[in-house]
């Protein structure tokens, strides 16, 4: 008898201690400042300026909820300022891998541009929801680079985009608003991964140009209507 109570003494100890260790693991982001890209007028998206080091290394696609004057302020901005294609948001600080695993209503500062390099501000201290997430993915050093250009594509029956699937350094933030004509894209499913002809790969960012892409083995064309965000230092 005493030596089973031992061993069921030892085994709870050790079991407290292992699940200490995970979960002190899991929480080694501090908070910080997530800058993110915002886009869309059906809905409304946002994409995480990623970085491949703590806490930014992670690749997030999101559906936000505004309120109505701040949506229809963000869309009003979009319409007048129309050779403007990219918006930032600049939120509170937060840790982010615990507001998407539990989301909860944070304040943004809205720019016109870029927030970090003289984007102008046209709104402050916007409260916004998380509506959906529509991709999340930590990176890991460990990763192959892919041999194939793939992209991460969403949106809805009247507006449809693609983010580039980063994988590893060096890499690049891609985000495109596009078209197609098939409705098999942009049902039942968050996103779709698609994967970009190789010898397409220089018109991938030309507004106006058509793409052929490849999903599970069905070909599709998907029109190129504007780049609205590219960049390449911070994912060196």
């Amino acid at each position: 008898m005493k030596f089973y109570s031992i061993s069921f003494v030892f085994f709870f100890f050790m079991t407290l201690a292992s699940a200490q260790h995970q979960h002190n693991s899991v929480n080694t982001d501090v908070p910080s400042t997530h800058g993110m890209l915002i886009f869309g007028k059906e809905k409304i998206y946002a994409s995480h300026l990623p970085m491949f080091h703590s806490p930014h290394d992670y690749q997030i696609i999101l559906e936000l909820e505004l309120d109505n004057n701040a949506k229809k302020l963000f869309i009003a901005d979009q319409e007048n300022n129309s050779e403007y294609n990219t918006y930032m948001i600049e939120p509170e600080k937060f840790i982010l891998p615990n507001m998407i695993q539990n989301p909860k209503p944070f304040k943004v500062n809205l720019y016109r541009g870029h927030f970090e390099r003289g984007g102008k501000k046209i709104a402050s201290d916007i409260v916004v929801s998380i509506k959906q997430v529509i991709f999340y993915k930590k990176f890991n050093a460990a990763e192959a680079k892919s041999s194939t250009t793939n992209f991460i594509f969403f949106g809805n029956t009247k507006e449809q985009f693609m983010a580039h699937q980063i994988t590893n350094k060096p890499d690049f933030d891609q985000i495109l608003q596009v078209k197609t004509a098939s409705d098999a894209l942009v049902k039942n499913e968050k996103y779709k991964l698609i994967n970009v002809n190789k010898s397409e790969n220089n018109s991938i960012g030309v507004a106006g140009n058509d793409i052929q892409v490849d999903v599970n083995g069905t070909n599709y064309a998907i029109a190129v209507l504007k780049q609205l965000y590219l960049e390449f230092d911070d994912l060196k």
